[in-house]
């Protein structure tokens, strides 16, 4: 194990870091007068992740700073595992560091970001830089720009010669995706509406003319016309020997015009080799999807069968952004289904295959989530008002309160999921529905409108188009309203109600009434939104145990039927659990009495220097919390002598099986009472103590002992 010595050092360190970091950030800020310190990036390891495409959403230029100039004490060590990425300090984490795990947690212990630096496989570099790829130097096909990433996709060179499908571009390839060296070129096949255009890469180069042989001789080359040559032994860089065109054993070389477009030397092109399909005509392959609650169904594939029974097809892939997920689909008959969808739009494609592999038909579908104003729920109870949801048989759920956190798919208007909520009191359950700012326009021949959402509460809308007047009031343009769908129950005929009995640590229902209780029903008890347990009996009791004093609890119980698991109705309350009666100081002298306060072990006085006050407006803090079995205590002291007494405020007890068994052992199960009163919960009695000449007490004083 490492010493602890190190972890202190280590995050010392990286804490001092990111103060140099602030102070260069507030520095930057005051001499450009811009408060965006995102564009601040530096660290050999960030350029690094970059440059494999690790990082993606900057670039390389981007990492515009020399690192030791921002953290001006960074040792050199250090440089492997410290970045600063868009204006923050990141621990580049990466297996190869010595101590790496531990130094990923140290950092994340206090507050400083990770970037993980997982090398890709295969070929990564896709930018058209100059690498070496294979044991040769080549401009690699450049896929920044130009395509529509989530419909490019590689070709692969199968065994038998025939172009393959492989992963979109948005992810790297495999290596198998072009060796130049072995005359196997890189090939990508664009889909667009109902044709798919084939490209392949053309690297830059130069070229001599043979004319004995009638053959070009071609050498791969920069922008620069640069050749470097590995002299046979790629794996040693040493040996490279860099010649540019024009010179030594490139002297009668020439670079071909089409590496020059616009003024501009070119690290090479895509060649569209022939495009498949007509434009104009829709795919070879269609269906139908679906989404419901994070999941994407397709069904109903058909094919263009004028153009498969020439070239029919073997198998289906279809693939979720870009990754094939299902990869050898022969019956189309069955549904599909995609999860893991992630944040945004989602890319779905279906494609099929003939035997040798080869695309007959593709269809790629974009699923666009509806983007609406977020549901307003501050002007609801937040203890007393329930989020809605429906199961995929209908049934309601509606235990969790909007204080808790949101459930998974509570809505999608995408989906025609609306956001639902409930509110209950005294019986009465009333829903709402959140109507999100649109804008409409009217089809008069088939009766129907186009609804379109806004965001927040522009007043920008298509032409034709218009804003209901409902999201104006008082002149105040509105990015939503709740719309009341109706009210269920009866506030002086409630279907289901119940009697709740708190003490000081429990809250206990009496059974479950009114107008709809029946047979067949399950009753589910809920307190703040977390589940409890539940009964199936309407007489049966239910006790909250363990609760704080003091304290407002709201309890839910949820009725519904036992076998459909239909909704049928809910009791909501908000409870206040009791408090110890108060210690009353009024029988004591103010001169001479003193708080007693003890340590959290409860054995060792802390304290007992500070005199009383009758009205209490001076104890210490801790002084007692009976909700935790911290009891009040004073002491009186005379001359040497000490009498020490504790506060034993009105409580109602309960002689428990376990104390009957083992009477050494055993407990008895005690409640605190409010005031005087004198009803009980039952098998509960109150102790005789609380009884004085006819009086019933709040509490007494307990002698403890007299030391002295």
């Amino acid at each position: 194990m490492m010493p602890k010595s190190h972890e202190a050092e280590f995050k010392t360190k990286m804490q001092k870091y990111k103060e140099e970091l602030f102070t260069y950030s507030s520095w930057q800020i005051m001499e450009t007068m811009d408060t965006d310190t995102s564009k601040i990036n530096a660290g050999d390891t960030l350029k690094s992740a970059v440059h494999l495409e690790i990082v993606t959403d900057i670039k390389e230029e981007d990492v515009n700073t020399n690192i030791e100039d921002i953290l001006t004490s960074l040792n050199k060590n250090d440089k492997d595992f410290v970045a600063v990425y868009k204006g923050e300090l990141y621990y580049v984490s990466n297996a190869k560091i010595k101590n790496n795990e531990k130094q990923v947690q140290w950092c994340k212990d206090i507050g400083i970001k990770i970037l993980e630096y997982v090398e890709p496989e295969g070929i990564a570099v896709k930018n058209g830089k100059y690498e070496l790829v294979k044991g040769m130097y080549l401009c690699t096909p450049n896929l920044d720009k130009s395509f529509v990433q989530e419909k490019t996709r590689y070709l692969n060179l199968n065994e038998t010669g025939y172009l393959t499908p492989g992963n979109w571009i948005t992810g790297n390839t495999d290596d198998s995706w072009y060796d130049y060296g072995a005359s196997k070129w890189a090939n990508i096949i664009v889909e667009n509406n109902g044709a798919s255009t084939y490209y392949v890469w053309i690297p830059r180069y130069c070229f001599k003319l043979n004319s004995g042989t009638q053959r070009a001789d071609v050498k791969f080359i920069n922008t620069d016309n640069e050749y470097i040559d590995t002299n046979g032994t790629p794996e040693d860089k040493s040996d490279d020997v860099t010649t540019k065109v024009g010179e030594g054993i490139l002297a009668d070389y020439q670079v071909p015009k089409a590496f020059t477009f616009n003024e501009t030397e070119i690290a090479g092109f895509w060649m569209m080799k022939y495009t498949a399909g007509d434009i104009s005509s829709p795919s070879n392959i269609n269906y139908d999807m679906s989404v419901s609650k994070g999941k994407i169904s397709i069904k109903n594939i058909t094919i263009n069968t004028a153009v498969t029974n020439s070239n029919p097809i073997a198998k289906y892939t279809v693939a979720l952004n870009g990754t094939i997920v299902y990869p050898n689909i022969t019956d189309i008959s069955k549904t599909i289904v995609l999860e893991n969808l992630k944040a945004g739009n989602n890319y779905i494609n279906v494609t099929g295959l003939n035997a040798n592999g080869e695309i007959v038909g593709s269809n790629t579908k974009e699923y666009i989530p509806a983007v609406t104003n977020k549901p307003d729920t501050s002007g609801f109870d937040p203890n007393t008002t329930f989020y809605v949801t429906y199961d995929d048989n209908g049934n309601e759920h509606s235990t969790v309160p909007i204080c808790k956190a949101t459930p998974q798919y509570w809505y999608d208007y995408g989906e025609t999921r609306w956001a639902n909520i409930v509110t209950r009191n005294n019986g009465l359950e009333t829903y709402y529905v959140w109507i999100p700012r649109y804008c409409f326009t009217l089809d008069q021949q088939n009766q129907r409108s186009t609804v379109k959402f806004l965001k927040d509460t522009s007043t920008e809308v298509p032409p034709s188009y218009q804003i209901p007047e409902a999201f104006k009031f008082n002149g105040k343009e509105l990015t939503g309203f709740w719309m009341m769908k109706y009210t269920a129950g009866d506030s002086y005929a409630p279907k289901f109600n119940t009697d709740l009995v708190a003490t000081n640590s429990s809250i206990k229902t009496k059974g479950i009434t009114g107008t709809s209780v029946g047979t067949g029903q399950v009753y589910k008890y809920y307190i703040d939104g977390e589940y409890k347990g539940e009964k199936t009996t309407a007489t049966d009791t239910f006790e909250y145990s363990g609760l704080n004093s003091n304290t407002t609890y709201t309890i839910n119980i949820e009725v519904r039927n036992s076998s459909t698991n239909e909704y049928l109705g809910s009791i909501t309350k908000q409870v206040k659990t009791i408090d110890a009666n108060a210690s009353d100081l009024s029988g004591f002298l103010e001169s001479n009495t003193y708080y007693v306060v003890y340590d959290s072990t409860g054995t060792n006085i802390t304290s007992e220097d500070t005199l009383i006050k009758h009205d209490l407006s001076n104890k210490p803090d801790g002084w007692y919390d009976y909700s935790n079995k911290r009891w009040a205590n004073i002491v009186v002291k005379e001359g040497s002598y000490k009498t020490y007494y504790t506060w034993i405020p009105r409580y109602e007890f309960k002689i428990t099986s376990d104390q009957q068994a083992s009477p050494a052992t055993g407990r008895t199960d005690v409640r605190f009472i409010e005031g005087t009163g004198t009803s009980t919960s039952a098998g509960y009695q109150i102790p005789e103590a609380f009884t004085f000449n006819g009086i019933q007490l709040r509490g007494y004083w307990m002698m403890k002992y007299t030391a002295g």
